[in-house]
């Protein structure tokens, strides 16, 4: 009887401690090439490392377009190559920050990077195999699936209200091209079955279940 209302309490607790998945506006967003700031927005709540994010990385900023550019995919890879240059179509290269907005850091030239105010930043999409690096023919979009914030890489934090960024990873932008475009996948309502509880409702709630276990573990045994 107790081990079934302590089952009731961890599930609305469960309930009420869900991860939050963070949505880009509309659904999508647009990083240009030659933006040094890249494209933003504001996440309404408190933001921690435990809460998701999911799209797909379409579109390929191009960086040095002035005849000898090159581009690539989210990870860095190249995905067209420079008419002069060395690197070739699955190759990378790299810079250290900070250069401009870009902070400290080593990054891959022409990468997705996402930045939390006051947390940090990161490369989205790690360069390396499964993303392209050394293919002749790397994909040009790349996917995110489900992943936490700190599966990203970002250290614990609780944020409230935060400023989110993205960036094409670039030390010089006067040069550049094309842009990234982040998608989410329309996900449909599903209405809501049990209601959620307030702060207040829940620890309510807890302690009644409580005092209840409580009277049951001391009523005497027949």
């Amino acid at each position: 009887m107790f081990s079934s209302k302590l089952a009731w309490i961890v599930f609305f607790v469960s309930a009420n401690c869900a991860a939050a998945n963070v949505q880009l506006p509309g659904g999508s967003l647009t990083i240009p090439g030659t933006s040094t700031t890249g494209a933003s927005f504001t996440y309404t709540g408190t933001l921690t490392q435990n809460d998701t994010i999911a799209f797909t990385q379409a579109g390929n900023p191009c960086l040095q377009t002035g005849g000898t550019g090159y581009c690539t995919n989210g990870a860095g890879v190249l995905t067209v190559a420079a008419t002069v240059g060395v690197t070739p179509v699955g190759g990378s290269s790299s810079f250290a920050g900070p250069s401009g907005v870009i902070p400290a850091g080593t990054w891959t030239y022409g990468s997705l990077l996402m930045s939390i105010s006051g947390v940090g930043t990161i490369q989205v999409f790690p360069t390396n195999a499964s993303n392209g690096l050394g293919s002749a023919t790397p994909p040009a979009s790349l996917t995110l699936p489900t992943t936490t914030l700190a599966g990203l890489g970002f250290a614990a934090f609780s944020q409230a209200n935060p400023t989110i960024s993205f960036i094409v990873a670039d030390t010089f932008f006067g040069d550049n091209g094309g842009q990234f475009v982040l998608n989410q996948a329309v996900v449909p309502a599903v209405p809501t079955v049990v209601p959620t509880l307030g702060e207040w409702g829940l620890i309510g709630l807890t302690a009644l279940l409580l005092v209840l276990g409580l009277k049951t573990l001391r009523r005497p045994v027949a």
